[in-house]
Formats: C-alpha cells, structure tokens, sequence
C-alpha cells in the first residue's frame, strides 16, 4: 500500500446499510426541521420588527412556542429513537441466542 492511501472499506451488510440510510434520514430531517424553524420565526419577526414593534406585543412569541414544542418532540424522538433501535437489537439477539439453544 502507498504511504497516504487507506486501506479499502470492508464489504457493509446490507442490514447495517439500511440502518445507516434511516439514521441519516432521520437526522437530515430533524437538521430541515430546525432549519426552517430557525429561517421561519426569523421571517416573522423582522415582519414584527417592521410593523407593529413599537406596541411592544411581540406576537411571534405565540407561534415559536407552539411550534417549539413540536420541535421539542421531534428532537426527543430522534434521541430516543437511536437507543430504542440499539435496545431492540440487543432484544433480538439474545431471543436469537435463546432460539439457538432450544
């Protein structure tokens, strides 16, 4: 091997491919969720900023925290969707081990 190349991937299964696909897909759409979140409130508040600052009702409150709690679940999810698969497939293999030694 040349000085500076890494050696060649080994072959992925395609279980632990499929896995990694749902892994990142879920994370690409948590990342659009906070993402227009983010561009979203912005949006609404220059509108408030522009309109109505000086009443001092800052309105886009009400919508951030609404969808804030969404978000909030989203993120939850996703943290414990991860452990979730990892303790499902810890169930599987010990049911797997236990159907072996019947």
């Amino acid at each position: 091997m040349v000085q500076g190349q890494q050696p060649p991937n080994p072959p992925v299964s395609n279980e632990l491919r499929e896995k990694a696909e749902k892994r990142v897909s879920q994370k690409m759409a948590l990342l659009s969720h906070i993402g227009s979140y983010v561009i979203i409130n912005g949006f609404l508040i220059m509108i408030w900023a522009v309109t109505g600052a000086d009443t001092g009702n800052f309105w886009p409150i009400w919508i951030m925290i609404g969808w804030g709690i969404g978000l909030a679940f989203h993120i939850f999810g996703y943290i414990t969707g991860k452990r979730s698969d990892a303790m499902r497939d810890k169930m599987v293999e010990k049911e797997l081990n236990k159907i072996k030694k019947q």
